[in-house]
């Protein structure tokens, strides 16, 4: 028996929990490609999987359907794989442990891979089916999503025939996405020179933070655990002698980061008690300031052991911090034409410190081409500034409104159908393939859908239930 067995409907949770069972984190994805593959080839369905191992599955339409025209279903196979500090797992081999209570599903220390494991789930359980009346399905699973759209780059859709497709990498049940950011990854390092010097090492951390997507929960000014580390390094830096042996923090660049660490030395003629009330000095100003935002956050100072140690010379320390606090972060302008919905943000998502450098990993998103791209300028100025080395990659576009659009106007026709109200129809500050999509096929009609997640990109991931349970009715609906 699965954990997820009693619920309905049974073939949905039965291959999401099978999902859940095969690591499959951003760059990770050979084990459920092939996973994908197998099951295209047990059924004799027709399969691609290409070298950047993106699949695609092709189901014939059903008896009385194959005069229709094919409908594009689409997702991404890989999840951000995050877990507690606390937790020992290693997410690239290891499996998660799903939990649910009948009312949410979530998994024991870790993030939950709803995003986007919910829409291969979907999407077997329409291709496993002999009962579900639909026209030809052509069934779009793309790699690396999460990590900058690697697989919607790259796939070739020249041997799909529809021109209507339903994504479903949305996290809200009776929302029609229409349209979303662009976005973009930008990458500062910053050359960084070492001495010993000897004292009393500890660690910083920052923790207890909310966290979440960088895109669909930037609006909700979460506290941010690098930049807040930032902050930390500049208080005690100021009036105490101490020096920065390593800075590293987060875990991707879209997911607001909830914890960061800093080790450091303080030499033996160093007022430890004066260094050690400044980190303290400041966590009771930030708490004030986060206190409705993020009021769980929490500075630690842990002692390790004294010694001599390899740390960055003052001038380099001083350089990260003032970095980290230089380069804008976060919602830079809210949309002047969709009532609250950002336009403009981005996210200091991951801070890696080695022996000669330390980068800075940002999620750049704008559903203004022209704002991403004076963002991504200002972004090269103040990083060159520093003379750090800046680096833009996987420079995605947003997908504009279609006015005109049959799709959505057959899927609000069903929606009123079953439900008796319209659905919202929302633009998105977070990035979806589905302007990828656009690009390599002419005339492409998109509405992007999903059951209601929360926390996802977090160890706090779960999926309603209830919700998947729906949501799949009304794809099945539609599709009929």
């Amino acid at each position: 028996m699965g954990v997820l067995d009693n619920l309905e409907p049974k073939s949905v949770f039965h291959f999401f929990e099978e999902i859940t069972q095969i690591p499959h984190g951003s760059n990770n994805v050979q084990m459920i490609s092939d996973y994908l593959v197998k099951f295209a080839k047990d059924r004799n369905l027709e399969y691609i999987q290409d070298e950047t191992r993106n699949v695609i599955i092709f189901g014939e339409a059903s008896e009385g359907y194959e005069d229709r025209e094919p409908i594009i279903l689409q997702g991404h196979m890989d999840m951000v794989a995050v877990h507690d500090a606390d937790y020992d797992i290693d997410m690239a081999t290891q499996p998660l442990k799903p939990v649910t209570d009948g009312d949410k599903i979530w998994a024991e220390g870790t993030s939950l891979g709803g995003d986007d494991g919910i829409a291969v789930a979907y999407c077997l359980a329409l291709l496993d089916s002999k009962t579900i009346p639909h026209p030809r399905l052509e069934v779009v699973i793309t790699t690396n999503e999460e990590t900058g759209m690697d697989g919607a780059f790259a796939i070739d859709l020249s041997p799909l025939k529809g021109r209507k497709l339903i994504n479903i990498d949305s996290e809200t049940e009776g929302v029609l996405l229409t349209s979303c950011a662009g976005g973009a990854r930008f990458y500062a390092t910053l050359p960084v020179s070492k001495v010993s010097r000897s004292g009393m090492l500890y660690d910083i951390e920052v923790s207890g933070l909310l966290g979440g997507h960088s895109g669909t929960e930037i609006i909700k000014e979460h506290g941010n655990a690098n930049i807040l580390l930032g902050r930390i390094l500049a208080a005690v830096s100021d009036k105490n002698d101490i020096s920065l042996v390593s800075i590293n923090g987060g875990v991707a660049d879209n997911a607001i980061p909830v914890n960061a660490k800093a080790t450091i030395v303080v030499p033996e003629d160093t007022s430890k008690e004066a260094a050690l009330k400044a980190v303290k000095d400041l966590e009771a100003i930030v708490k004030s300031e986060l206190e409705i935002k993020d009021p769980g956050v929490k500075f630690t100072v842990t002692a390790r052991e004294k010694g001599t140690f390899d740390c960055l010379d003052n001038a380099s320390m001083k350089n990260v911090y003032k970095l980290i606090l230089s380069l804008p972060n976060g919602i830079q302008a809210m949309s002047a034409s969709v009532p609250g919905l950002v336009e403009t943000s981005l996210n200091l998502g991951v801070i890696v410190s080695s022996d000669n450098e330390v980068t800075l990993e940002y999620a750049v998103r704008s559903s203004v081409d022209s704002s991403k791209d004076a963002l991504l300028d200002r972004l090269v100025y103040i990083t060159e500034a520093f003379g750090a080395k800046a680096k833009i990659t996987s420079s995605y576009p947003g997908w504009p409104f279609k006015s005109d659009s049959k799709l959505r106007e057959h899927m609000i026709e069903v929606f009123k159908r079953m439900y008796g109200r319209e659905p919202r129809i929302e633009a998105l500050h977070a990035g979806v393939e589905c302007g990828l999509f656009g690009q390599k096929l002419e005339g492409l009609d998109c509405i992007s859908i999903g059951p209601d997640m929360e926390g996802v990109h977090t160890t706090s991931e779960k999926l309603s239930v209830a919700s998947a349970a729906r949501t799949f009715e009304y794809l099945c609906e539609v599709l009929k």
